[in-house]
């Protein structure tokens, strides 16, 4: 499970002084960060294990662009499946 160091811009709601905080920029200061974890995750993932890659945010750097880029570099090694949690609601990302 990759739970990894974000901006925390998923959590403006309770945290309402974030908001005043945010830039565009916010998320490229953790994406390489997040990239570098989540590969060395994936090193560590034995063959048939299922790894789990989580943010709060909300910004397509740190979520959709660390799963794409690590995707290309472990080059056709790992692959993405579906998760089915009964009552859990999932839209596509980008």
């Amino acid at each position: 499970f990759c739970d990894v160091p974000c901006s925390g811009d998923g959590t403006v709601r309770k945290a309402r002084g974030l908001w005043a905080q945010w830039t565009p920029r916010s998320g490229l200061a953790h994406h390489e960060m997040q990239l570098d974890i989540l590969k060395r995750g994936l090193e560590l993932l034995v063959p048939g294990g299922v790894l789990a890659y989580s943010t709060c945010s909300l910004n397509p750097v740190e979520c959709e662009a660390v799963i794409g880029a690590a995707l290309s570099h472990a080059a056709g090694t790992v692959e993405t499946v579906h998760v089915n949690i009964p009552g859990l609601t999932l839209v596509p990302g980008l």
